[in-house]
């Protein structure tokens, strides 16, 4: 009988190997069958759940199909971290509402990677980021 099946030495190597080679870049120069795929921004106002697997394995799934069929696949990630609910769970606990959302985003990120679920990570954005929400301002001003 072969060798047994241990899932996180597999595991592990594979996801080195896909985060090396950069199996989920997408290519700006490649112009030919592209496809653009944006899940909801998970909100890290607490800590991801099973709730958030269902969520995003799925998206994870239909990226991974569309690659194998020859699509550069532009799949980012960002978070929803701009609003009350962070802000006053963060109070609740006594941590400064910064803190307490990177902490989250930082959980979030890895249980993403626990999960095996990719992004785009290069392009990743938080809405409480200045560079981010400076041009929602902005936009805003300009329709007002």
């Amino acid at each position: 009988m072969g060798e047994p099946y241990v899932p996180k030495e597999i595991e592990a190597r594979w996801k080195d190997f896909w985060h090396k080679r950069g199996f989920f870049k997408a290519n700006i120069n490649d112009t030919e069958r592209k496809f653009y795929y944006l899940n909801m921004f998970p909100y890290p106002s607490a800590k991801p759940h099973v709730g958030h697997g269902r969520n995003y394995i799925l998206g994870d799934a239909i990226t991974r199909y569309l690659i194998m069929r020859g699509y550069n696949v532009l799949n980012p990630m960002g978070w929803d971290a701009f609003g009350l609910p962070a802000e006053n769970q963060a109070i609740r606990s006594g941590v400064h509402p910064r803190d307490w959302t990177m902490r989250n985003i930082a959980e979030f990120k890895r249980q993403f990677r626990d999960w095996g679920v990719v992004f785009d990570w290069d392009r990743e954005i938080a809405t409480c980021e200045p560079e981010y929400y400076k041009w929602t301002q902005w936009l805003f001003l300009k329709l007002y």
